[in-house]
């Protein structure tokens, strides 16, 4: 009799627990394999899981542990059908079929489509197949970058022919080049200087929604250092064009984009005073409200960013909805969006004090929410900062109800 383990199905009570062979079971991940493939000493394992044993930088068999001449992976096709009519066959209690995977790109016919690339044959056709492969598995994307796609790549990019004659061919190119694992070295592989910023500041403001993306998370693995950081703060159009993508409130891919640009070029005071001025602070204010919660959370972490230096926490304090918005995000969002949210409200309060800042910050419900807080928080970082802020408004405690009265006098 075959050995089970027991896989239970989330689905309608009446629905039965479902037996999983273990011979469909990984042996690395003991799940359920979607695409197995067998080592040269005929071991099967899930494609992901074998990979990232790989990765890891082991050269041996998993389960024999015996090293391996090659570690070529072949498709099990046999079993992948058997574990698909398994899963069709017990449908009723709720197992999904797995899908046909797409085979991994082949690094000779990457290495030919670069190769076309570079000599100018059907760019836009050839780069639009690129993507395609790149989009579907990590692996793509590990065996384009291995085949030498960054210099050909980035040299497209930035040539004059390709923003002049070809700009839907570049914006292929640089939705390739922006979901490619680059490293630190990715400058040594084709040079960025002045010329090539301009250009990708040009995308940044002029391109399709597609390319403005693309061209934002280009510049934010190009910002690795503070001397690239203020390579991109001093082109002209970077922040305006970074600050348009902040507002495209119905794409929330066009959003993180945006902040993480922001967050990687504006480590340099100079480049934090130039992001307040293209009006970062007030797009932040106004995106808070809708955001999906990791947006919020890249959100707050700039917008505490900038309060790190006057003409931000100024401009904060200058926007009518800023600190209201900030209030309300306390305890309702996250706890890490709460920490941000108190760091920028301590920052404003502390260094920018005005009245009409204390007060828009009462008027908001913020006496409430600081005790509410200090009773639930464990960041004791987080917790003194909302202690300073209950002290430092001391003064508009007399507009509190009497039970808030007896709490706050503590303080």
């Amino acid at each position: 009799m075959v050995e089970t383990s027991r896989l239970r199905v989330l689905t309608k009570p009446k629905k039965q627990e479902v037996a999983v062979p273990d011979f469909f079971r990984c042996p690395i991940s003991l799940e359920l394999m979607r695409d197995p493939v067998t080592l040269c000493t005929g071991q099967t394992y899930d494609r992901y899981s074998i990979e990232k044993w790989f990765e890891k930088g082991h050269n041996t068999c998993p389960s024999t542990m015996q090293v391996l001449d090659s570690t070529e992976l072949v498709p099990n096709h046999t079993l992948r059908r058997l574990i698909q009519d398994w899963c069709v066959s017990n449908r009723c209690n709720g197992v999904e079929r797995i899908p046909t995977p797409k085979q991994p790109a082949e690094p000779r016919q990457v290495k030919q489509m670069l190769q076309d690339v570079a000599m100018g044959r059907d760019s836009y056709g050839v780069l639009r197949k690129l993507r395609n492969i790149a989009k579907e598995s990590d692996r793509n994307r590990r065996v384009i970058s291995d085949a030498g796609a960054i210099p050909v790549l980035g040299n497209f990019v930035f040539s004059p022919d390709s923003l002049g004659k070809n700009l839907e061919a570049c914006e292929e190119a640089l939705g390739i080049l922006a979901v490619l694992p680059l490293q630190n070295m990715t400058r040594k592989l084709f040079y960025v200087g002045p010329k090539q910023l301009t250009a990708l500041s040009w995308l940044l403001c002029r391109g399709s929604l597609d390319g403005r993306i693309n061209a934002a998370l280009l510049l934010a693995s190009l910002a690795t250092d503070d001397e690239m950081k203020l390579s991109v703060g001093a082109t002209a159009g970077v922040f305006e064009g970074l600050v348009k993508l902040l507002k495209e409130d119905s794409y929330a891919r066009a959003i993180k984009a945006g902040l993480k640009a922001f967050l990687a070029i504006c480590g340099p005071k100079k480049n934090r005073v130039k992001a307040v001025e293209a009006g970062v602070v007030s797009a932040i204010v106004e995106l808070l409200p809708e955001a999906e919660r990791s947006n919020t959370e890249r959100a707050l972490t700039l917008m505490e960013l900038l309060c790190t230096c006057a003409d931000g926490r100024t401009a904060v304090s200058a926007h009518a909805l800023a600190v209201p918005v900030l209030v309300r995000i306390i305890l309702r969002v996250s706890d890490c969006a709460t920490e941000h949210a108190i760091s920028c409200l301590w920052a404003v309060c502390q260094h920018a004090p005005k009245e009409c800042v204390d007060e828009a910050a009462v008027q908001a419900g913020i006496l409430t929410q600081l005790l509410h807080l200090i009773q639930v928080e464990s960041n004791s970082r987080t917790k003194q900062k909302a202690t300073e802020l209950l002290r430092q408004l001391r003064h508009r405690w007399k507009n509190c109800d009497h039970r808030q009265i007896g709490s706050l006098a503590k303080f």
